[in-house]
């Protein structure tokens, strides 16, 4: 540290050793981040971060403790002046870095992943200083996303702005270790955080974790089930998770509501977009309980694939004991770390491109789209999706093909399969359709283009509309078929016949089902082919090993506008 001696006693001669102060949040702020340094553009391959002090204040250093993912370092004896940087390294990379500017050697300076992660300064009381959620996207899919090009903050002045503020280098060498960065410009932050996930940490805790760096400190209590908490605590190294104490336990199966202080805010003071958030302890799901309810194998350019899960009860599950294979013969994986929970009569989409989701689908729910880890493989042509419970119980497959879509289609690309209820079985292929123009083709994370709302009748058989019109207009497209023989292990045959008496389609053929179960028509004959405008009589015959059988039938007009 000797080229910080002559500053030291020049500003302690003047002003005393008590006018060097600790940074408060926003102070000493990362400027640039080289994460992957080989192969080099002109800089030497070692990895780097920069620390500029962005106060007017000069700024002790000692002690400071810098996070890298799991690993951590502490930052030795040193200062800044208001405007300086420093350089941060290991100790082997020091003599290196050494010609560009001011460095620092950290003892255990940790190793930069290139692929992405969490780093933050925080004091030696805990607080925190600067925090940055690097990744790829800092770098962008351009020429300079390969190795041997850092990324640099080019707004100082919103430092917790990202990734918008921050981009690749511009200069030559790969980088601009202890200078000004070569882009500079004024990126304002006007996006609010929002919540990624909330969760019970504990029976007293509740868990919230938003997509940026909040202030939770002096916002006071929060609210919870009507009653005030205590006030939230930071639950990570980059304050992105507030563990917030409840006055009391939750109860199983009940689920409460979470109200965010107004005071709560980003480091630009955003307010959070949503400040109501439900949540309840989490259960293990039984088959049925979650069902697949749109899947977009084949998506538009640009645009990631998805599928969508729905919640068929009224449990709460947590997303990240689930798993996902795309078949019987494929490997089961978890698709999130992330405890996001699916509340009962709730959708959620599942993606690798959540921004490119909402930005597409105008009928989409951004808070129901998720940004998955990973995702099974789905083939344009067809495939298999199996849901898992943590103990590889199936809880839903569905086996789909682009068969299932409306013929009259020009062509499947960009167009989801969506339920014709959320509610409906999903290995029974008549259960899905095509969405529809009117929401560009997918409705991810919303109500499905074409919903068929359960007649409410329990006995024999019901339809949901006298007359059907498959014209993909989206409306009265298909019709829901209700059969309801009562008792259970019932098996079910469906079966449509023209007005000559012949059959046209089986809609099911001896399907296992309980006391009630639904189907769909499209008005298609057995071969896919569009059947002509008439009266069509549907069939419904039951029986159960206990001996009780059922047949009903009604008609149904097929139109065409």
């Amino acid at each position: 540290m000797l080229p910080l001696l002559p500053l030291y006693l020049s500003v302690t001669a003047q002003t005393g050793a008590d006018s060097v102060v600790i940074p408060s949040i926003g102070d000493l702020v990362i400027t640039e981040i080289m994460a992957d340094p080989t192969p080099s553009r002109g800089l030497p391959e070692r990895e780097y971060l920069e620390i500029t002090n962005r106060s007017q204040d000069i700024l002790g250093i000692a002690g400071i403790l810098l996070i890298a993912g799991s690993d951590t370092a502490f930052l030795g004896d040193g200062m800044l002046a208001p405007g300086e940087r420093m350089i941060l390294c290991s100790t082997g990379s020091r003599s290196d870095l050494l010609q560009y500017g001011m460095v620092m050697a950290v003892k255990s300076f940790p190793s930069l992943n290139d692929a992405g992660e969490q780093i933050a300064l925080r004091n030696p009381d805990g607080s925190l200083v600067h925090a940055v959620c690097y990744g790829p996207e800092f770098l962008g899919d351009g020429p300079r996303s390969g190795g041997g090009w850092s990324a640099e903050l080019a707004d100082l002045s919103n430092p917790f702005n990202e990734p918008y503020a921050w981009s690749p280098s511009e200069d030559p060498s790969g980088g601009t270790p202890g200078r000004v960065n070569s882009r500079e410009e004024n990126i304002p932050d006007t996006r609010p955080p929002k919540v990624i996930a909330v969760w019970p940490a504990s029976s007293d805790t509740v868990a919230v974790l938003f997509d940026e760096t909040v202030i939770c400190a002096g916002a006071g209590p929060w609210e919870a089930g009507n009653r005030q908490t205590l006030p939230a605590v930071s639950g990570d190294h980059t304050d992105r998770t507030a563990l917030v104490p409840l006055a009391g336990v939750m109860d199983p199966g009940a689920i409460i509501t979470l109200v965010i202080p107004a005071r709560i805010t980003d480091f630009a003071g955003n307010a959070p977009s949503d400040n109501q958030l439900r949540t309840g302890l989490s259960a293990e799901p039984m088959p049925g309980d979650i069902l697949f309810n749109e899947l977009m194998p084949d998506p538009p350019g640009g645009v990631s694939e998805y599928l969508e899960l729905y919640n068929n009860s009224d449990a709460v599950f947590d997303l990240s004991c689930l798993y996902l294979s795309g078949g019987s013969n494929s490997q089961a994986t978890s698709f999130t770390g992330i405890h996001r929970q699916l509340l009962p009569a709730d959708y959620v989409a599942l993606t690798t491109g959540s921004e490119e989701i909402r930005e597409h689908f105008p009928c989409s729910d951004e808070a129901s789209v998720f940004r998955a880890d990973r995702l099974p493989s789905m083939p344009d042509d067809g495939g298999s999706l199996i849901l898992y419970d943590r103990n590889l119980n199936v809880i839903d497959r569905v086996d789909y093909n682009s068969g299932m879509h409306m013929i009259f289609l020009s062509g499947t690309d960009g167009v989801a399969l969506e339920k014709v209820s959320p509610v409906s079985a999903s290995d029974v292929a008549s259960n899905w359709h095509s969405a529809v123009a009117a929401c560009n083709w997918g409705t991810p994370g919303a109500p499905n283009s074409i919903m068929i709302e359960d007649t409410g009748e329990n006995e024999g058989l019901s339809l949901s509309s006298g007359r059907i019109s498959p014209d993909g207009d989206g409306f009265e497209d298909i019709i829901s078929v209700g059969v309801f023989p009562g008792g259970e292990d019932n098996i079910i045959t469906l079966t449509i016949f023209n007005d000559r008496g012949y059959p046209v389609r089986r809609l099911a053929e001896r399907i296992s089902a309980g006391p009630s179960t639904h189907f769909a028509w499209d008005g298609l004959s057995d071969s896919g082919a569009r059947l002509p405008s008439g009266l069509y009589l549907i069939l419904a015959e039951s029986y159960n090993p206990s001996g009780s059988s059922g047949r009903w039938k009604k008609v149904c007009a097929l139109l065409y506008r």
